[in-house]
């Protein structure tokens, strides 16, 4: 393999592995900075330092929690850098905060993942009616008009999907965290 083979494939894995979390590495990092535009500014240099590194990453371990690692280097050097605002968190919060985001980021994946399995089970009717309350974001009263069913109609069949997929979702993660 030449150099640059190899340099191309280290380049499509670094690729594959921040594509797939990148969109949780922004809600890390903006879980600990308060302005948006701070937090767009460190998740640009945390990309670039994650290139940088990559040689670094150990691939028997996640890359979520690497990556979020030095995220929240990035994040300390932007605060310490940046003396600009008023409102400064310490750096225990900032520390405990991180260590939350950590804990909840693989939950978060977990509950995805469930109800994503669960909405795939429910009726078609059911999940059209999702589809457009929560993809399209349309109101129940544009659904109703779109369906020609009642308001109140709409109001209860999505309370009771709501509800149907809750359990779904608990009894899934339930059943993960027994098993394994």
């Amino acid at each position: 393999m030449t150099t640059d083979e190899f340099e191309n494939d280290r380049y499509e894995q670094f690729l594959q592995y921040f594509l797939r979390d990148q969109t949780r590495i922004f809600a890390y990092i903006r879980s600990l900075l308060p302005q948006y535009a701070d937090a767009q500014d460190v998740f640009q240099r945390s990309s670039m330092t994650l290139w940088r590194n990559f040689d670094d990453f150990d691939e028997q371990r996640l890359f979520l929690p690497w990556a979020c690692g030095i995220a929240f280097n990035e994040v300390r050097n932007f605060r310490r850098v940046s003396g600009r605002d008023r409102l400064h968190f310490s750096d225990d919060l900032i520390q405990q905060l991180a260590e939350r985001r950590m804990a909840t980021l693989g939950q978060r994946d977990r509950r995805s993942s469930a109800m994503r399995i669960c909405v795939e089970h429910l009726k078609q009717t059911d999940r059209d009616l999702i589809r457009l309350a929560y993809e399209e974001l349309r109101s129940v009263a544009e659904i109703a008009e779109l369906t020609g069913k009642a308001v109140q109609t709409l109001y209860n069949r999505l309370s009771g999907v709501r509800r149907s997929l809750l359990q779904c979702i608990e009894k899934r993660i339930a059943a993960e965290e027994v098993s394994g």
